[in-house]
């Protein structure tokens, strides 16, 4: 009985370290740097050809203009929408009922600071300010959508480019998307 109790504890205490993960900065150049984190709340997996909805979530006061904060969550959906169906997923639109919801949000450092993010959101990397850059995070997270529970929480950082194409911003976005949801997708 001992030694059933021992195991179950200790089990339980190796995938509550593993819970949180935590990537380190990818080093391209100061420039292009990117930290992620992310949390597992929950054991709740979701097979391949599961439903999935999207619920963006908007920063009350933005430092941006409404069309740019548009644009870039247009983009954030697209390139959340294409990760999750290239993994398997099905975007259940507003037609069908979902599996989990897929919340995210993208704000400047300026709008929503990383004492924020940690208060509200319980996880950041922490990449730190940089004064000739702006520093942006980008927040996912997947909730269960019977029990509302939050499954699992992440974030990315990086810093803001201005002169970007339009084609090199779509890529930007998609690789920021898919080295956070890689994390998703490992526990999943």
């Amino acid at each position: 009985m001992k030694k059933t109790i021992s195991l179950f504890i200790m089990i339980l205490s190796s995938w509550l370290i593993i819970g949180c993960v935590q990537v380190p900065l990818e080093h391209k150049d100061n420039n292009n740097l990117l930290a992620i984190s992310s949390v597992t709340d929950s054991a709740v997996s979701y097979p391949r050809g599961s439903l999935f909805s999207l619920s963006p979530k908007y920063i009350n006061e933005t430092s941006l203009k409404a069309e740019q904060t548009q644009s870039i969550y247009h983009l954030y959906s697209k390139a959340i929408v294409n990760n999750l169906t290239k993994n398997g997923y099905i975007n259940g639109l507003a037609t069908a009922q979902a599996d989990f919801y897929v919340g995210f949000a993208v704000a400047l450092s300026d709008d929503l600071s990383d004492e924020k993010i940690n208060n509200k959101f319980g996880v950041t990397p922490g990449l730190p300010e940089k004064s000739d850059l702006k520093k942006g995070s980008f927040l996912i997270y997947i909730e269960d959508a019977i029990t509302g529970q939050r499954v699992w929480r992440g974030i990315a950082q990086g810093f803001a480019h201005n002169k970007l194409t339009p084609e090199q911003r779509r890529q930007r976005t998609a690789t920021v998307v898919a080295n956070v949801m890689t994390q998703f997708y490992q526990i999943n």
